[in-house]
């Protein structure tokens, strides 16, 4: 796959004056990406390749579209924002992705600092609806950034490492968490990555539960999806312990 970048970090080499924000490979994720994101806030959520009856109902009935997420590399940050705002596409003010930047930082053998990774959130409309959902998460990671070069880009591409897809439970109980974990990870075929809880999210905090799939032949796309719960499950976080031998053959790349 082709690459704009050199192979060392781009920070003394900028673009053309009147280059883009963003390049056509990644133009057409975005692209792609908001297209799924309208399709799922116009039609429901969509579900765990593979799940049938009666998990597909379980999740169908209890979960709705929350967002969909992806990493693009744009020329520079705010380009980007500009960018974004200029498509009608709604930015929210990025933020610092700690978790994508640690994540990135493990992934690569490189300094998380060095991974200048930032996060917003693009608002959309569709049909059916009068108001704007947060409903694409977007990562970005600029190619000034110090840490940034070749490998770290085509690897990102060919994999999606942090493309996912996210449900969030409309009123969630620990009974209902544990029946729709057993679901993802029984009939789903999805491997459990563990989670994380957030109390700045809503009035009573939020836990993210994040899932995989490790699957033979492996494909070049991982597929990630992740399950918001409103509200404190920690307890249940802790009664769940990660095959982390499974979760790191699960981001092998295809061959390895």
């Amino acid at each position: 796959m082709s690459s704009p970048l050199p192979d060392s970090p781009p920070g003394n080499t900028p673009g053309p004056p009147n280059a883009g924000a963003f390049d056509a490979e990644d133009a057409r994720r975005l692209a792609s990406a908001v297209a799924r994101a309208r399709t799922a806030l116009g039609s429901g959520p969509p579900l765990p390749s593979g799940p049938p009856p009666p998990s597909g109902r379980l999740t169908a009935g209890n979960c709705d579209f929350a967002h969909c997420g992806l990493l693009l590399f744009p020329s520079g940050l705010d380009a980007a924002v500009r960018h974004l705002t200029n498509q009608g596409l709604a930015p929210s003010p990025p933020v610092p992705s700690v978790v994508v930047r640690r994540r990135l930082g493990d992934r690569y053998g490189v300094a998380a600092a060095d991974c200048e990774v930032w996060i917003t959130r693009l608002h959309l409309t569709a049909e059916g609806r009068t108001d704007a959902a947060p409903a694409v998460e977007v990562f970005l990671f600029p190619r000034t950034a110090p840490a940034l070069d070749r490998r770290i880009v085509e690897r990102e591409r060919l994999r999606g490492f942090e493309n996912h897809t996210a449900l969030q439970v409309r009123r969630p109980t620990r009974p209902l968490v544990e029946e729709l974990f057993d679901a993802w990870c029984g009939d789903g075929g999805l491997l459990w990555e563990g989670g994380g809880y957030s109390p700045h999210e809503g009035r009573g905090g939020s836990t993210v539960l994040y899932f995989v799939r490790d699957q033979e032949p492996r494909p070049a796309a991982l597929e990630r999806w992740e399950l918001n719960c409103p509200g404190d499950f920690r307890p249940f976080l802790a009664d769940r312990p990660v095959d982390t031998a499974a979760v790191a053959r699960a981001y092998r790349l295809p061959g390895a």
